[in-house]
């Protein structure tokens, strides 16, 4: 599991340079967008996927046979909350709403990569020591 937050924070720092990059360099798709967005939601992804992950490797500690209902119930809700956060984030800049939204998918798509390889690892390796 420290694996796994080790390597959150590093795609989390790289992730964030890319956000004020995007500003820095005066990228033209970014601009409308405020300062603080972008890095605000590469914040919140770290932070959930990181609780998702914690939530789906605990429950599999404990009960093996738990990890589907775990996985599919934090995934569920996840999305969810995925939802709430990009409407808001589309709501609080409308002239950036669309730009947003696709910076959102960016980091989405990258971070189920990352957490997905992740727990498939955890597994492949816990199945060698049963």
């Amino acid at each position: 599991m420290r694996r796994y937050f080790i390597g959150l924070i590093v795609l989390t720092i790289v992730m964030m340079l890319l956000a004020f990059a995007t500003k820095w360099a005066g990228m033209a798709f970014f601009a409308p967008l405020p300062m603080w967005l972008l890095p605000a939601a590469v914040l919140y992804f770290a932070a959930a996927y990181g609780l998702q992950y914690w939530l789906t490797v605990t429950s599999m500690n404990k009960r093996p046979k738990a990890f589907v209902q775990s996985f599919l119930a934090t995934t569920v809700a996840v999305l969810f909350i995925h939802i709430v956060v990009l409407v808001g984030g589309m709501l609080s800049n409308p002239a950036g709403g669309k730009r947003f939204a696709v910076a959102f998918l960016i980091l989405y798509v990258i971070y189920t990569i990352y957490m997905i390889t992740s727990i498939v690892l955890y597994i492949r390796q816990k199945g060698k020591e049963i």
